[in-house]
């Protein structure tokens, strides 16, 4: 276990879980859960479970200490200090703390408040022990309690669970009635949902019909409440108005009948100010589902907090662009939790670019000794064929955006993807104006990615003739998108068949050719080293003998692992590889070849945390070149 977090509600019946081996009434959590399933599948009923579930996220997690407790076992049974206990001496002493010891490590983990419970009462006793001459033990001993405490406080006690907010599928902000404070949305939502349940109401119901009366407070009240407003209009700006200026405007009016009715009204750049149903239905759904978790992200008295969003359907009149924009903006502008029921392919791929992202599949299934009542099984998954298959999606479904990068498979997207991020992130420093017009681009939108696979692309015709499927070449690349950016890896060079084609049949302005082996040769040096450690400790003994980790510390060049014709599997072998050694067994490298690393998706992950874990990683000057071709690219097919 990995301190990972878990929640479940207990007034649900009949679902069970995979999350965990031994236990089947738990999930794992992250900041973006996404519940997907068939209709009828369960999704919303556990969604509404959990979010008028009386037990929080504390009562189902607490710090995981098994590497700890282990570590505290092998100093007792390593040590000859003798063992005290409230200042007495017996030689029975040290197998009283063993026993004590092993049942820690023996306690089930699940439910996490038994285990907490139970954890806590032994620990209690075993703190009264101690080395006769030493001080190791109660040290470890405290910092295993501090490791616990800074957890408690860190993770878990921000998450005040009274914080909780739903949004219904029902929400919109053109008004519905003319009678004031009056709010059928929520009415209705209460009436469906949580009826005879007063603590539910306008105060955790998010609707979008308190929208106008939050806003008339907030900008007829102190200078913070004005400036939080603006903070807001901004990030709408940037995530969703494509830089325009945005001003929301709680305007008292009429309606066409000459009825008083209070309506949001939206400015948008120099255009004229209109009422906000004026407004496409999806930027109106952008704005409610942006509105509460930007303005809640620190509580009255300006503390940080964090709340749990559970929303229904979050793509409701949405383009797909528009709605990975929306996640973006939860993940990037606020540090709450949210749980989505969604029927969105969309989403799906964010499980690949985020460890902030879960993907939950809800099955039903008749019960086994009454056909006619059912269970609701819970899948956790991140990729697998089923997934599309349970949101009904269909290859003719998917929409095409405006241009696309292809890259030769997933783990060069994945990198490609963080590379953009990061460039951004230091154009905002370095370049104001190029920035805000990179920064509007929205993938699947704007551009998309097309994984290829490097072997496959002399199947590809490019040119603007349709292929024969008979033929080697037989599938078009122009039939799957006219705007191209195709990127390939340096050691395409050898390959003279390939650099011809797309030569031939490619501008110039639509392939690019990294001037290294590979995307991995344009990786950071220092991630490289850091990965490569925490890699090389979980490698089994046998492949260690022949190589020196320590060794690693004595590259200097923050260019050594830019290379034309290794990769950097290769080029960390030959770094560590002790001087007297002559095994032919590699450590990093996939084969003793051209030194390709060895498990490229798991390396390639490792790496995205990596960045996630440093925010100070800079790009490499060939990684930073690859990205302004890239942007030059969207930039030109987005005019």
């Amino acid at each position: 276990m990995n301190n990972k977090l878990y929640y479940w509600a207990e007034n649900v019946d009949s679902y069970t879980s995979d999350n965990e081996k031994d236990y089947d009434k738990v999930i794992e959590i992250k900041r973006l859960n996404f519940f997907i399933g068939k209709n009828n599948a369960g999704k919303s009923r556990f969604l509404r479970s959990l979010f008028t579930s009386e037990k929080s996220v504390k009562d189902h997690n607490f710090y995981d200490v098994t590497s700890q407790i282990n570590e505290l076992k092998k100093l007792v049974e390593n040590s000859s200090q003798h063992i005290i206990f409230n200042n007495a001496f017996n030689s029975q002493y040290r197998n009283h703390l063993m026993q004590k010891i092993n049942s820690l490590i023996e306690i089930p983990k699940f439910p996490r408040n038994q285990y907490k419970n139970t954890f806590v009462d032994i620990f209690n006793e075993i703190k009264k022990y101690k080395f006769r001459n030493s001080e190791e033990l109660s040290k470890l001993l405290i910092d295993i309690e501090n490791d616990i405490l800074n957890y408690l406080s860190k993770t878990l006690n921000a998450l005040t669970e009274t914080n909780k907010k739903y949004i219904p599928v029902l929400r919109g902000m053109r008004p519905v009635s003319n009678i004031e404070n009056e709010q059928p949305y929520i009415e209705r939502t209460k009436k469906d949902y949580f009826k005879g349940q007063k603590q539910f109401d306008a105060s955790n119901i998010v609707t979008g019909e308190s929208l106008y009366n939050e806003l008339k407070i907030h900008l007829l009240g102190e200078p913070e409440q004005r400036d939080l407003i603006r903070n807001y209009e901004e990030k709408l700006s940037q995530y969703f108005f494509d830089n325009e200026t945005v001003t929301l405007i709680p305007k008292f009016g009429k309606d066409a009948k000459g009825d008083e009715i209070d309506v949001v009204h939206i400015k948008i750049g120099s255009d004229a100010q209109f009422p906000i149903y004026n407004l496409g239905d999806g930027l109106q759904q952008a704005i409610i589902l942006t509105y509460e978790a930007f303005i809640k992200r620190k509580d009255k008295d300006g503390k940080n907090q964090i709340l749990a969003f559970f929303i229904e359907e979050p793509e409701l009149h949405m383009h797909a662009g528009m709605v990975r924009q929306l996640m973006n903006f939860y993940l990037n502008e606020t540090t709450h939790y949210y749980f989505f029921t969604t029927h969105s392919n969309h989403l799906l791929d964010m499980a690949d670019e985020s460890d902030q992202v879960i993907i939950q599949k809800f099955v039903k299934e008749p019960k086994t000794d009454d056909s006619s009542q059912f269970d609701f099984k819970i899948y956790r998954c991140d990729r697998d064929r089923d997934l599309l298959a349970s949101l009904g999606v269909k290859p003719s479904s998917v929409y095409l955006a405006n241009c696309t990068i292809w890259v030769e498979g997933i783990t060069d997207r994945l990198y490609i993807t963080k590379y953009m991020e990061k460039y951004l992130s230091e154009l905002e420093k370095t370049n104001v104006a190029l920035y805000k017009k990179y920064r509007r681009f929205m993938p699947n939108y704007h551009y998309t990615f097309v994984e290829y696979a490097g072997s496959n692309l002399v199947h590809w015709s490019f040119s603007d003739d349709y292929a024969d499927h008979l033929d080697d070449k037989g599938l078009s690349a122009k039939a799957v998108a006219s705007e191209m950016l195709l990127i390939a890896d340096g050691d395409i060079q050898g390959k003279a068949d390939r650099v011809k084609v797309l030569q031939d049949e490619l501008k110039s302005g639509n392939y690019f050719i990294l001037k290294c082996k590979e995307t991995e040769n344009t990786l950071p040096k220092d991630s490289i080293i850091r990965v490569a450690k925490s890699r090389f400790s979980r490698m089994k003994p046998e492949t260690k003998k022949s190589y020196d980790i320590v060794l690693i510390d004595q590259i200097t060049d923050e260019n050594y692992f830019d290379h034309a014709d290794d990769g950097i599997g290769k080029l960390l072998d030959i770094q560590i590889k002790k001087p007297k050694s002559t095994s032919t067994k590699t450590a990093f490298a996939d084969g003793t070849g051209v030194g390709t690393i060895k498990y490229k998706l798991d390396f390639c992950r490792e790496i995205i945390r990596d960045f996630d874990e440093n925010q100070d990683w800079q790009l490499t000057p060939k990684a930073t070149e690859l990205c302004k071709r890239i942007f030059s690219h969207i930039e030109k097919c987005n005019l």
